[in-house]
């Protein structure tokens, strides 16, 4: 059967044939299946133990052996027979559809990763429903205000004097930070402490000692202060109406909601077989310190003191220190969070990473224009063209490095592209002779791909250094910003167009076959 296959694609579908296009699809389909399956089983969470099952790394290195030996397999079979230096009869198009198959196959074969990582988020995301994720999360970010959650920064007591007039300045200037680095929020606070404090000859912040809930005063290390845990299956902005939710209940005395909670709480751990020394009523006893919630006891939110980081001495001193304010009592909330963290972001994660597939995509895209480079040249041309492409971008670098200017480089591969391109049209308009067209070809082949990116950067540049304004420190214009958040859609738009673009000097490259070499 295989055969008669064989023979009806070869008398009627030599192309296909040719760059044995079905088996080589069949058996990318294979392996995206395989890997699927290999990144369920590494997508397996153990509730009940810190050590899930990992066979990531070794998956992957399986994978690209795999993929490696394949490919020279079929490179070997598919570069038996060439029809273009048969000059065997090809339609206007066919070389394009060689390329086309060539890419598919390509893409197949270094995208096995991406079947892996989709499993393993599949089988993660399958243990809860998403209804089911987002109220264990709650319960758990909720209880850490019992175990140990992190207490606020208060607010600030009094500033340097002088300086509460230029506020506005400050928060302007924070706002410039926020924009042109990304910053947080809780880093332009920082930032703005910087200033006040280097403005008035190092004066410390001071920071009250108390916070200020529904018009009560509490300590600063408070039940009051303390933060719950963020989950990223939690709704946005959902965390802090969670928090305060909890907080409520502790500043109207609802001690029978917080019994409840704690009930969920020790209910998930229970089930998960995680240990606890803590019962509800003595938990509830040794932290429900009504009306001001501060002589509560500090519980352990790890087994020991040491199983939080244990390749990690200096945390270890760092427990040490600390290990005198918490109690006897112990909950290891650490692995719930860990693990309900693997679930929540496998909930709110996409199942594809677009970035990291658009980097496949290219390196698919890559591989092929090499191969069909070395299909319509020779093997002498391809590696002189090689050589060629190494010493001018090694001179490009060079002469950029000496002028310690980063667009000159840029600008200098542009520059031999453009020179390229214009030399092949000479010799493909002119029809005399070949003469040193290979080698042009085959650098237009792989540096054409790379004008779009290139202009692109260089105009991003510009605006970096050409467009900067000195009167406000780290700023730019917008245009900067709209290049700068605009990466990935150029380079799928380049993509694209590298695609059509070898559709159109296909039939370019077929008549340019025709020429004499001499």
């Amino acid at each position: 059967m295989y055969q008669s296959l064989q023979k009806k694609l070869l008398l009627q579908y030599p192309l296909i044939w040719n760059t044995k296009f079905i088996p080589m699809l069949i058996f990318g389909f294979f392996l995206h299946l395989v890997f699927f399956g290999l990144g369920y089983i590494d997508g397996t969470i153990d509730f009940s133990d810190k050590n899930n099952i990992q066979i990531e790394v070794a998956s992957t290195f399986f994978g690209l052996v795999i993929v490696i030996l394949v490919f020279i397999v079929w490179l070997v079979f598919y570069f038996k027979n060439n029809a273009l230096k048969s000059f065997y009869r090809k339609s206007k198009y066919s070389l394009f559809y060689e390329f086309f198959q060539i890419l598919l196959i390509c893409t197949l074969l270094v995208t096995f990763y991406i079947p892996f990582s989709i499993g393993k988020q599949f089988h993660q995301a399958s243990y809860y429903s998403l209804e089911e994720t987002q109220k264990r999360c709650k319960t758990i970010a909720s209880a850490d205000i019992f175990i140990d959650g992190n207490f606020r920064q208060t607010s600030i007591d009094s500033l340097a004097s002088g300086l509460i007039d230029s506020l506005g300045n400050l928060t302007e200037k924070a706002k410039r930070y926020e924009r042109n680095y990304n910053y947080e929020s809780s880093e332009i606070v920082e930032i703005v402490e910087e200033v006040v404090v280097d403005a008035d000859d190092n004066t410390p912040i001071k920071y009250k000692e108390y916070i200020i809930f529904n018009g009560k005063k509490y300590h600063e290390f408070s039940l009051m202060n303390r933060q719950i845990y963020n989950f990223s299956v939690s709704e946005r902005g959902k965390d802090s109406i969670i928090e305060k939710e909890v907080k409520n209940w502790l500043y109207t005395n609802d001690s029978q909601t917080v019994k409840k909670l704690m009930n969920d709480y020790l209910d998930i751990l229970n089930e998960h077989r995680l240990e606890t020394n803590l019962t509800l009523d003595n938990w509830f006893k040794i932290v429900y310190k009504q009306p001001d919630f501060k002589d509560f006891l500090y519980i352990h939110p790890y087994k020991n003191k040491y199983e939080a980081n244990p390749r990690n001495t200096s945390h270890y001193y760092y427990y040490d220190n600390i290990d005198s304010k918490y109690s006897k009592y112990f909950v290891q909330q650490d692995v719930l969070k860990e693990k309900y963290d693997i679930v929540s972001d496998a909930h709110t994660e996409n199942y594809i990473d677009y970035n990291q597939l658009l980097s496949f995509l290219y390196l698919g895209l890559a591989a092929s224009l090499l191969i069909l480079s070395f299909r319509i040249t020779s093997g002498k041309s391809w590696l002189i063209s090689v050589v060629v492409t190494g010493v001018l971008n090694i001179l490009s670098g060079v002469f950029a490095a000496i002028l310690s200017e980063e667009t000159v480089y840029f600008c200098c591969i542009l520059f031999f592209i453009i020179l390229f391109n214009s030399y092949f049209a000479v010799i493909y308009f002119r029809k005399e002779s070949k003469k040193f067209s290979y080698i042009a070809l085959n650098t237009i082949l792989w540096g054409n791909p790379f004008v779009i990116p290139l202009v692109y950067f260089c105009i991003e540049k510009y605006y970096t250094r050409f467009r900067y304004d000195p009167r406000y420190e780290g700023y730019y214009p917008d245009e900067y910003f709209w290049f700068r958040d605009n990466v990935s859609n150029m380079f799928w738009l380049n993509y694209l167009l590298v695609i059509i673009t070898v559709a159109l000097v296909a039939k370019i490259i077929r008549n340019w076959k025709g020429i004499t070499e001499n």
